[in-house]
């Protein structure tokens, strides 16, 4: 009787009651909070999978988008031509050879490119095909779209009438400046090729997630299980939903299911395809299961105080911050990147949110930038077409006018050869300076001393240039040999020597240049060295599109296509150091960028 007593009076006090109770409250508060936190955790899980799938589908759209604009504008300019525009073959297959760089894509690497004229015979080819002139394809939907809509056109997945490969469809009607259908200039893609898929690659999360693009039929034009390609994927559910012109969204199974999957598309702006990105749930919400299993661990093993503290502090600290940023990215998605995520007082936290605002200024100044670079760009190629076009009017075509004068005034002179001996001597005179001018128009467009010397030889003369035009002292150092370099490769690194100390004379008032070019087995390095006055680099490449100065983003452009790149060291009255790292082997496809800090000397950033 005493044991229950004893056990009675213990269960009585006051301290056991507190005890047990708050014990009880503390059980009760966590399972309940558990429980809250089950669900949310859930929610923002399947939440976040859907916007990095759906994300990832936006950005393979706006990769491909990009890339066929560009294909599109070139031929837009081609069209643009008034040769073009004449509908006579033989000028019209002259302008595509004059802009055969604008659709090397095409022609060098896929299915070419056509000629149509106003009834949709094939009028001119490139690379020739003998067995598509001629060929009436007045009743394919990409011509008659073109000549009804008059606009550029992507087409669905055709057969090609000669080979029954099957092939993409790029159009843009010709129309002349009567306002009159003349034809249609058409790039063609093959499908099964490797060019339009490397556009794609690159973009899954990892080998389970699939991403595959789809045309306004629903067929196939790239899977990465290439006997799949060309095959009718409409019935699928998120195809269905492009088809019906839905933009952008989601699809999963089930939530719940730990083999559930997730499924982001997009259309592609300029064409109207699709592309929809396929993977498993858990893939995308693994990082988040690794955060929450530490704190899951406290809450079960701690204190129950010091639980409900943290995860009082866990839903106000982390959730709404990851919720904040999950808004921005969505604004980012919408074209928004003016968008800025409020920062946290979790130290891990703000530092992912100063990332991520400092990630979104950096795409709006490279949007930014690159518009700014395209656009000098283009002006650079018009001044420099009027500037021929000018010195060939006022050189070359006055110095022929004055040679075909000379010639008739030496006819009349017959009679009195003294006389016709001066005048064909200062006759010999004109057509040797006529040469000497239509010889530096032609070192001027193309280095023929690269190709004729060799490319140490060519970077010796362009200094030399600079020697005797500008009276800077200039030295040149060479270290290993040149052989083995693709010839693409030799005119990048000439061009970049030719531009960098083009803006020497223009800009460092400079008295002094050394150049150093070394030929090792893995790369090619080039140093170019003045004691100008320097100038204080931005934080970041496409800062100098922003002042107007598209030179350094020229070079870092041709250094990127061989997989190299630009290094600048540069202080006020201290002189430029400009380099170039490039490997002799090139291991990037054309649709890869490489990335590399681009910026020493007073101030430091990464390659955008």
């Amino acid at each position: 009787m005493s044991i229950f007593r004893a056990l009675y009076n213990w269960f009585t006090q006051l301290q056991t009651v507190a005890t047990l109770s708050i014990t009880f409250l503390v059980l009760l508060v966590g399972i309940v909070t558990a429980r809250a936190i089950t669900i949310t955790y859930r929610e923002v899980s399947s939440q976040l999978a859907k916007d990095q799938y759906r994300r990832l589908a936006l950005a393979a759209s706006e990769r491909l988008s990009g890339s066929m604009e560009n294909a599109m504008l070139a031929l837009n300019t081609l069209a643009s031509q008034a040769e073009m525009q004449s509908g006579e073959a033989t000028l019209q297959e002259a302008t595509l050879e004059r802009g055969a760089a604008l659709v090397a894509n095409f022609t060098n690497h896929d299915a070419g490119v056509l000629i149509l004229n106003e009834k949709g015979y094939v009028n001119v080819t490139r690379p020739f095909r003998p067995d598509l002139i001629g060929q009436d394809f007045s009743k394919e939907p990409y011509f008659q779209d073109a000549r009804n809509l008059r606009v550029g056109i992507f087409s669905n997945v055709v057969r090609e009438p000669s080979t029954g490969k099957n092939v993409i469809v790029i159009a843009t009607p010709i129309i002349n400046p009567q306002d009159e259908f003349v034809g249609v200039i058409a790039a063609r893609l093959y499908i099964d090729f490797r060019g339009l898929n490397r556009q794609i690659e690159g973009l899954s999360l990892s080998r389970e997630s699939i991403i595959y693009v789809v045309d306004h039929a629903g067929r196939l034009i790239y899977h990465p299980y290439q006997r799949l390609i060309g095959e009718d994927f409409s019935a699928y559910e998120a195809v269905r939903r492009l088809k019906l012109g839905e933009a952008t969204g989601t699809l999963d199974n089930d939530p719940n299911n730990p083999d559930a999957t997730v499924e982001g598309f997009a259309i592609v702006p300029i064409t109207n395809w699709g592309v929809v990105v396929n993977g498993p749930l858990s893939l995308a919400i693994e990082p988040v299961n690794e955060v929450l299993r530490p704190a899951g661990v406290v809450l079960v093993l701690g204190l129950f105080l010091v639980a409900m503290l943290v995860s009082w502090g866990a839903s106000w600290g982390i959730t709404w911050p990851i919720q904040s940023l999950v808004i921005q990215i969505r604004d980012v998605t919408k074209g928004d990147y003016d968008s800025q995520v409020e920062l946290s007082r979790v130290h891990e936290i703000r530092e992912l949110g100063e990332a991520s605002n400092e990630m979104v200024e950096q795409i709006r100044k490279y949007r930014a930038g690159t518009r700014q670079y395209i656009a000098g760009v283009t002006r650079s190629q018009e001044e420099e077409r009027k500037r021929i076009a000018r010195d060939l009017h006022d050189d070359t075509v006055q110095s022929l006018i004055a040679i075909g004068q000379r010639i008739d005034l030496a006819k009349a002179m017959l009679d009195d050869p003294e006389e016709s001996r001066q005048v064909l001597i200062e006759l010999r005179k004109m057509v040797n300076g006529t040469i000497a001018s239509v010889r530096q128009f032609s070192r001027d467009l193309r280095p023929l001393t690269l190709e004729d010397l060799g490319l140490v030889a060519a970077m010796q003369y362009l200094i030399n240039q600079l020697n005797q035009n500008k009276g800077i002292a200039t030295t040149f150092k060479v270290e290993g040999e040149p052989e083995g370099l693709a010839p693409d490769m030799e005119v990048a690194i000439y061009r970049i020597l030719q531009e960098t100390l083009n803006n020497v004379k223009k800009h460092a008032e400079a008295t002094q240049v050394n150049v150093l070019v070394e030929f090792t087995r893995k790369e090619v390095i080039l140093v170019v060295t003045d004691n100008g006055r320097g100038f204080e680099l931005p934080e970041t490449l496409t800062d100098f599109a922003s002042r107007g100065s598209f030179g350094v983003m020229g070079l870092q452009e041709r250094a990127q296509l061989f997989g190299g790149h630009i290094a600048l060291e540069s202080q006020l009255d201290e002189g430029t150091t400009v380099k170039l790292f490039m490997p002799r082997q090139v291991s990037l496809s054309p649709f890869e960028t490489y990335h590399v800090p681009y910026l020493q000397g007073s101030k430091v950033a990464e390659g955008q």
